[in-house]
């Protein structure tokens, strides 16, 4: 509760993944009063408890913000994956999306960096304020320097040189993460996501087209990404991927990256062997 005992209330838009339900027990940990919107399909409604949740289907946008409405939520988080776009041949849009089709169709065909900034510019002509998860759960993100391990002068010259890819890229608004090996640029990623990006580091090991060992991934928010969605992120699968693909360690933007369970995603880094380090943000 907040003075006068007025609770925080704020909607959280939930894609898939682990994420959204942490997010969501970080507002709560913050006093706020999280009510769940659940993508049908992508959330597991029942991950949520003990907050509210309610189900909305691709097309429902009438029934979303009514029961924004009906909630008392002014302020909004958009949070999570979307795996599977919905088909708009069998899109059933309710009263309140008629208006919206031909956007809803358009951004449907984009990217999910394009879909999310879309979705918030609805939500903020509704009246509602999109903020990062960061704000509502603070205690998510990454911290500032070296959090688990050790970065050795070789791995600092691989950061320096993972980050101005990871940076250039993101200017051409195409990812948000690189790898480098030895100071140099090994791989960057594209729209096929880190996990791929670790796969071509672990073949081109494998060809040896670069060293057996060493190596650091790089995560960055894109020069000019709004920050309040699609945060560049850092869990125990990528601890897994990195020790898989031989790197020393992973580096992000303190600050501006989400650590997916923090306890968890420290021991995952502890357990494989790798450092984990919170870098000032770029300008």
């Amino acid at each position: 509760m907040i003075a006068g005992g007025e609770e925080r209330r704020i909607a959280i838009l939930a894609g898939g993944g682990k994420l959204p339900p942490l997010v969501t027990a970080g507002a709560l940990r913050e006093g706020r009063a999280p009510v769940v919107f659940a993508i049908a399909g992508e959330a597991e409604p029942e991950a949520f408890a003990p907050a509210p949740v309610h189900v909305v289907r691709w097309g429902e946008i009438g029934r979303l913000f009514r029961l924004t409405e009906e909630n008392g939520c002014r302020e909004a988080v958009l949070v999570g994956s979307i795996s599977r776009r919905p088909d708009y041949r069998t899109l059933r849009p309710d009263f309140g999306a008629v208006k919206l089709i031909p956007r809803i169709l358009k951004l449907m065909s984009g990217r999910d960096g394009t879909l999310l900034e879309g979705v918030a510019q609805i939500f903020e002509e509704k009246g509602l304020s999109v903020l990062s998860p960061l704000v509502v759960a603070p205690g998510l993100a990454l911290g500032a320097g070296v959090q688990v391990g050790t970065v050795s002068e070789d791995s600092a010259r691989d950061i320096e040189a993972a980050r101005a890819a990871a940076l250039e890229i993101g200017g051409l608004d195409i990812a948000q993460a690189a790898v480098a090996v030895g100071g140099r640029v090994a791989a960057v990623e594209d729209a096929d996501g880190t996990d791929a990006l670790l796969e071509r580091v672990s073949l081109m090991r494998r060809a040896g087209a670069i060293p057996k060992s060493g190596g650091v991934l790089v995560k960055c928010l894109k020069p000019m990404q709004d920050g309040r969605h699609d945060l560049p992120t850092i869990g125990p699968r990528t601890a897994e991927r990195a020790a898989d693909a031989g790197l020393a360690g992973v580096a992000a933007e303190a600050g501006r990256a989400i650590l997916v369970g923090r306890e968890e995603t420290i021991g995952a880094f502890r357990e494989a062997g790798l450092f984990l380090v919170g870098l000032a943000p770029a300008p």
